[in-house]
């Protein structure tokens, strides 16, 4: 007729504690330290993405700041490109991005006439020695790119 505990069973609340070596809930280790390690990124072919994914800023100047995130699992070199390098300035132009991680992408708009413009991501693979992000693009295609709109009003 319910859910009632059999008659003579203990209530729940005073259930037995877990048995010596059990983990005393999900996730959490027997021996009461910390949960595990996350997963690494899941595998597959590697990826960028931008946070925020597009931006605005005054024709007269300002800035935006963006994430570049990497969820492949692999590191990732990468280079941007825009189509207006009179009126911004970008910070950094090429670097790494670890797999699992973000790098900060910083844009200046310097003062200009009202315009729409984008700028363009291109990554490729990077050993895990790899120091030099710049030598990595001169060595074949990218094998990716994601592209940020900038609108300037």
């Amino acid at each position: 007729m319910g859910d009632a505990p059999a008659e003579g069973a203990p209530p729940p609340e005073a259930a037995a504690p877990p048995a010596e070596g059990a983990p005393l809930a999900a996730g959490v280790p027997a021996d009461g330290g910390a949960p595990p390690e996350a997963a690494p990124p899941p595998a597959g072919p590697p990826t960028l993405n931008i946070d925020p994914p597009a931006a605005q800023v005054p024709a007269a100047g300002g800035q935006s700041v963006h994430q570049i995130a990497n969820p492949s699992g692999v590191r990732l070199a990468f280079k941007v490109k825009s189509t207006n390098n009179n009126d911004y300035r970008l910070k950094p132009v090429y670097g790494f991005v670890e797999p699992g991680a973000t790098a900060p992408l910083e844009i200046t708009r310097t003062a200009g006439p009202p315009k729409e413009d984008k700028f363009v991501i291109q990554f490729k693979e990077a050993a895990a020695d790899a120091a030099d992000p710049t030598a990595i693009f001169k060595g074949g295609p990218p094998v990716g790119e994601v592209t940020l709109p900038i609108m300037a009003q």
